[in-house]
């Protein structure tokens, strides 16, 4: 836990910021989650529509 960067990404631990605890998978499914919610937004929500036509 306490061992110096070398030693972690040796061990394997480069999936991830180093010792941010942030695992990019992470956010990835944050993002992914993110774009869903705005796309079920705009088609949830009336459209607006020109008066001119």
């Amino acid at each position: 836990m306490y061992q110096k960067i070398g030693a972690a990404s040796a061990a394997g631990m480069t999936g991830g910021l180093a010792f941010t605890g942030v695992n990019v998978l992470w956010l990835l499914l944050a993002g992914f989650a993110l774009l869903a919610a705005g796309t079920a937004m705009l088609r949830i929500l009336p459209k607006v529509r020109n008066q001119d036509r």
